[in-house]
């Protein structure tokens, strides 16, 4: 019986929309909008997205790059560059175990052939479909912890954007901020240098903060913008590694009988 009442309310909300003029053109104007402000959506993520630096074309693929943009609002790097990561601002920089430097040791590449290698062990090839090459923890081994941290705040602060709102040399940490050029949106990011050489990055949404008012804090994704944080730090600070480590290949070179 109720089917069948829903049933003849929708045959006569039908007839309704074909034979009563101004119900087919409010219907049809309806449709119209919904079309508009759908590409209007679409394209205002893409162009965040190309500002954000990020695109949902790469690792690992567009599916999962879409579902991730639109569902999380913090990223965070890993060794595995496990895009499930997430950045816990309320927890203090993580340590880690101390390794002994090696003296003229190159610097971990962070590069496809090395990625699976970087990810546990799991039953299968799945794993690979949550690594973000963005995502994978940079390491510098041989090179000092303070001299790592000197070369991070001068990265950071060579960013547009960004500004560094508390340092402490104690725990080799840098706590940032990004403000965003257009909107002037707010996210916060931390860098931190382990004894071992490694430097972990994560960055989180300012509408996360637990203080936060603003209605965007609804929305629970953020267009890849932390994921691109991450990334554009560690591309701005690995040419200046690269210096480091010609300058101590030279030097020891220089040792070297000739």
């Amino acid at each position: 019986m109720k089917l069948t009442h829903a049933l003849v309310i929708v045959v006569v909300i039908i007839a309704a929309m074909i034979f009563v003029p101004i119900l087919r053109r409010l219907l049809g104007l309806t449709i119209r909008l919904g079309i508009f402000f759908v590409g209007v959506a679409i394209a205002a993520a893409g162009v965040a997205m190309i500002m954000n630096n990020e695109t949902i074309f790469e690792r690992p693929g567009l599916a999962a790059r879409v579902q991730r943009f639109v569902t999380m609002n913090s990223a965070a790097a890993s060794a595995s560059g496990s895009g499930s990561a997430t950045c816990d601002m309320s927890q203090p920089p993580p340590a880690s175990t101390p390794v002994a430097p090696k003296h003229g040791a190159r610097r971990a590449q962070a590069t496809e052939a090395d990625t699976a290698q970087r990810v546990p062990p799991s039953n299968g090839p799945a794993s690979l479909d949550d690594v973000y090459p963005e995502l994978i923890r940079r390491s510098f081994p041989g090179i000092s912890r303070q001299k790592l941290f000197d070369l991070s705040e001068q990265t950071v602060s060579s960013l547009g954007g960004w500004k560094i709102v508390k340092k402490d040399p104690g725990s080799y940490a840098l706590d940032c901020i990004y403000t965003s050029r257009i909107f002037k949106w707010e996210d916060d990011v931390r860098i931190s240098i382990e004894p071992s050489g490694e430097i972990d990055v994560c960055s989180r949404s300012g509408t996360a903060r637990p203080d936060a008012t603003t209605p965007l804090r609804y929305f629970p994704g953020d267009l890849g913008a932390n994921v691109g944080h991450i990334k554009e730090f560690y591309e701005t600070l690995e040419p200046k590694m690269d210096e480091v480590y010609k300058e101590e290949q030279d030097k020891e070179n220089a040792k070297k009988p000739h």
